[in-house]
């Protein structure tokens, strides 16, 4: 496994590509995943799991939206 997604908590188990101790990875649910040496440093894109927010920080009641 290289990481746990944070959206969804399902464990991603190979990487999209890699450079050096980069990993990117791609969750079941559909969020982008940057591991460096084993640790989620960042995400990207939208996953059917994470919540939604609009600027004020309150979940937004639009279903569709474009990837963060």
């Amino acid at each position: 496994m290289i990481a746990t997604c944070p959206a969804c908590h399902w464990p991603c188990a190979s990487a999209l590509s890699s450079h050096g101790p980069v990993a990117y990875v791609r969750c079941v649910c559909g969020l982008f995943l940057v591991v460096e040496r084993g640790v989620v440093t960042a995400t990207a894109g939208t996953s059917t799991f994470a919540p939604i927010h609009d600027s004020r920080g309150d979940l937004a009641s639009v279903p569709d939206r474009e990837p963060s």
